[in-house]
């Protein structure tokens, strides 16, 4: 073992937190511990993965892998062997998570309500599995199961004690929520789907005291998925209302979300007054959730018992890309900012924390920065052999004992809008359609963390299995992003005629012509666009990029600008508009805009190159050095930081020896780029068009 900084690691799963939310709650004085955590240690925005979908993000946050080495892929899956679908679990990941690394380290862990953590693991340690902390309602004369919902099995005899159930609240408790009006009618199908929110969340704090009260554990990692189940049914009448809430609910509703924050900050506090100041504490979300100008647009507004049909159905475009990240301890930097943080770096983090080596296989890496003295990270090669005590479950088919349990879990994702559930669906087509997710979302993986030639098979697979525009669309970014341009003309050109005419694929259509270098088209195309219904961000984003490439450097300033006025968290438009105020001369200013970028967007190579030119512009050369070297860090594959390093040490560090060893990097790198033709290099000038992968 390594150096071992804390003896015990909290890890806190808040779905959904937002810093948007948080801070104005923090200045008025309502959420005091979460102010003084921050206070003590280091804060800032952790960058999610994609897809952002919940199931597949906090899985890589305990596993340090992307989805398609943990195996989990969306909400539900086939059910081995059988007709039908299930509800993600534990026999689902193929990777082991961090309470499976510590088992067979011989270290104890809790677990707390963590996404698809049904059926128990049998690990060292408890757990309390997210079936455990479902409140799903009773057939008549059924007692509620929760079979296999806890380990070790003992706890079954007294665990139901922890448990809330909706009738156990008050009306009083229930009224807490509402700070100004207090709701008339108690049939209200919105205040049971509160009470039942709320019911869940004390369940899951119970476990999680109970388990904070013992001194046995090194790990205890608790989920609380609240504020995002909250957000999604009541983020519509939080201040400023959206158009369609009535000023009735709006005042009734408003403080619904801020509520939760605040319940959570309390949740909070116990936890740390149990733990004491000896422990680690990480606090994260796995995205952020929108709640001002860039909330979906909604038509209407219409009820149909707790779900709202008139609001946009894909939970997943409510996601804001940056959640929250919070650490303190003994060992952690105090009151600091941290930039560049991934969900992805949570696992080796909390294993560097304990004293354990980092495995290689893992995709996230330790965030040394975070910690008051140097740390000297061990690695071993992976952990994923099997071994007697992690705890895995490793048998597919033997997830539920109780059918009507399986099918509550699926109402419940249906409920939320995860999944679609309907009467009149068999069961083969029920399976049809889950496998066609996991494989849209596989290649969102893949095409997000730039693997295009793993992206591009799958995303023909979707394509053979069903005519779907936005599948062509898919695979002409593809095509695009790695240098194909004809082919990815075609591509689009087969998009049916009645989609044709539709702003995506338009908008493609102008990224290939910037891309075949006609620069005048791609603005003619373009330029229409702002009076569709896209994303404004975006398409503001590349048209500024086509008036960069077209010299149009102060209509590229003023398009920028409009792209982060719809969007201040634009890390591309940071990036392009630092581009053009450094064109204009205006360096600082340009300075400024890229590191903006590469703090909300750390892995992005370009940026970090943008960056290292206006710091030369700037003339602060040992910035623009350190600015290359993370370039090259980020992308090891592309050649081009390193021969702006071998410049900087020739020319003006008069360094020879170092400006010809990246001269050699530099050469085998684009040996090794011609050999591997169709690999996509991150391009060096103005900032490249990008489209975010549609997903359906």
């Amino acid at each position: 073992m390594g150096k071992r900084l804390t003896q015990r690691v909290l890890l806190i799963g808040w779905d959904a937190a937002d810093w948007h939310l948080i801070h104005p709650l923090m200045e008025a004085g309502k959420m005091p511990v979460l102010e003084k955590l921050v206070e003590r240690g280091v804060s800032g925005k952790v960058t999610t993965l994609q897809p952002i979908i919940s199931p597949i993000l906090w899985n890589s946050i305990a596993t340090g892998k992307h989805a398609d080495k943990h195996g989990i892929l969306g909400f539900v899956e086939p059910i081995p062997e059988q007709e039908g679908v299930r509800a993600v679990s534990s026999t689902s990941r193929k990777a082991k998570a961090l309470w499976n690394i510590l088992s067979q380290r011989g270290m104890r862990s809790g677990v707390v309500n963590w996404y698809a953590s049904q059926p128990a693991e049998p690990i060292n340690g408890t757990v309390f599995s997210d079936r455990f902390v479902s409140f799903m309602p009773e057939e008549p004369g059924k007692v509620l199961p929760h079979l296999r919902s806890v380990h070790p099995a003992e706890l079954r005899e007294w665990s139901d004690d922890l448990r809330v159930h909706p009738t156990d609240l008050s009306l009083e408790q229930v009224f807490a929520f509402f700070p100004g009006k207090k709701p008339v009618d108690l049939e209200d199908p919105r205040l049971d789907t509160l009470v039942k929110l709320l019911a869940e969340c004390a369940t899951t704090h119970n476990a999680a005291t109970h388990l904070a009260a013992q001194d046995d554990w090194e790990l205890l990692a608790v989920y609380y998925t609240t504020i995002d189940h909250a957000c999604h049914q009541f983020i519509e009448y939080h201040p400023p209302a959206m158009g369609h809430v009535s000023a009735e609910d709006a005042e009734l509703y408003g403080e619904i979300v801020n509520c939760f924050y605040r319940y959570h900050d309390m949740m909070l506090g116990r936890l740390l007054d149990m733990v004491g100041r000896e422990t680690t504490v990480i606090l994260l979300s796995d995205h952020g959730f929108y709640s001002d100008h860039l909330r979906p647009h909604v038509e209407e507004h219409t009820r149909e018992a707790a779900v709202k049909i008139g609001v946009d159905r894909n939970p997943v475009a409510w996601h804001r890309p940056h959640g929250v990240f919070v650490a303190a301890g003994e060992a952690i930097k105090r009151d600091e900012l941290i930039h560049g943080a991934s969900l992805l770096d949570i696992a080796p983090t909390v294993l560097t924390l304990l004293g354990l080596p980092v495995a290689d296989d893992m995709d996230g890496r330790v965030l040394t920065r975070i910690f008051q003295e140097p740390v000297e990270v061990e690695r071993i090669p992976s952990y994923e052999p099997p071994h007697p005590q992690d705890g895995m479950h490793r048998d597919a088919t033997a997830e539920e004992a109780d059918p009507w349990a399986a099918r509550q879990a699926l109402l419940q994702l249906a409920e939320l809008g995860y999944i679609t559930l309907s009467e009149n669906d068999s069961a083969a087509k029920l399976v049809a359609d889950a496998e066609w997710d996991r494989r849209s979302n596989l290649a969102q993986v893949y095409f997000s963390t730039d693997r295009l030639a793993e992206a591009l098979p799958v995303l023909q697979e979707l394509l053979d299995s069903g005519e779907r525009p936005n599948v062509r669309c898919r695979i002409a970014l593809c095509l695009l992003s790695l240098g194909r341009i004809a082919e990815a003309e075609e591509a689009i050109d087969a998009v049916k005629s009645d989609e044709a005419g539709s702003p995506l694929p338009r908008l493609i259509r102008g990224q290939i012509r910037l891309a075949q270098g006609r620069i005048e088209e791609a603005i003619a195309m373009l330029e229409p666009l702002q009076n569709e219904s896209l994303p404004l961000s975006h398409l503001h984003t590349v048209l500024g990029q086509a008036y960069l490439r077209r010299g149009l450097v102060a209509d590229a300033e003023a398009t920028l600008r409009k792209a982060l006025e719809r969007d201040e968290e634009n890390a591309e438009a940071h990036d392009a508009l630092g581009v053009a105020l450094r064109r204009q001369g205006r360096y600082e200013d340009a300075i400024y805009e890229h590191t903006r970028s590469a703090a909300l967007l750390h892995h992005r190579p370009q940026t970090h190159v943008h960056l290292g030119l206006a710091l030369i512009a700037g003339e602060q050369i040992d910035w623009a050095i350190r600015a290359f070297e993370v370039a090259a860090e980020v992308a090891p594959k592309n050649p081009y930081p390193h021969r702006c390093l071998a410049r900087l040490y020739r020319l003006v560090k008069h360094d020879e020896e170092r400006a010809r060893q990246h001269i050699a990097v530099a050469l085998e790198l684009r040996r090794n780029l011609r050999k591997g033709a169709g690999k996509r290099t991150p391009t060096a000038g103005a900032a490249a068009p990008s489209t975010p992968l549609p997903t359906h």
